[in-house]
């Protein structure tokens, strides 16, 4: 997916902060994004976007498999890698920690929204040395499983 969708996407996204998963996919499929877009943009950008951060605070290992639970509670499993919103979006991360490649308060509200970065916080205010970690993802919201690229 091209820079120019994904920060489209991403102002789409934080232009609906404050309401559901299901009126940003909403207001993304308004926007033009297909249906797996928009539901891959909202679970792929905050992970995506806390990356490059994550990578700076000592993260040296990231598995690139994701997994999410189905509704009848069975698991999918995918490459993160296969992904466009995601291999996009890590590279518009990287380009916008570098060279400003965005609004950095929309980049700033998407990857705080990553459980990874609110574990590492964690991890960090509890004294623990997170350099050298590695990191695996797991999305939540059934509906996701449907919508990755297997």
């Amino acid at each position: 997916m091209s820079e120019a969708l994904l920060i489209r996407g991403a102002t789409t996204i934080a232009r609906h902060w404050d309401l559901s998963d299901d009126h940003k996919i909403e207001a993304l499929r308004s926007d033009g994004f297909s249906e797996g877009e928009a539901f891959r943009l909202v679970a792929l950008l905050p992970l995506a976007f806390s990356r490059p951060i994550l990578e700076e605070l000592g993260v040296r290992h990231f598995v690139t498999r994701i997994t999410a639970l189905k509704a009848d509670g069975s698991s999918v499993s995918a490459d993160l890698n296969r992904q466009p919103e995601y291999v996009g979006g890590l590279k518009l991360a990287r380009a916008h920690r570098a060279r400003g490649r965005m609004d950095h308060e929309i980049f700033k509200l998407i990857a705080a929204s990553s459980a990874d970065i609110d574990a590492a916080s964690k991890a960090l205010n509890a004294g623990e040395d997170i350099g050298g970690s590695t990191i695996a993802s797991c999305l939540v919201g059934a509906e996701i499983a449907s919508h990755l690229i297997r």
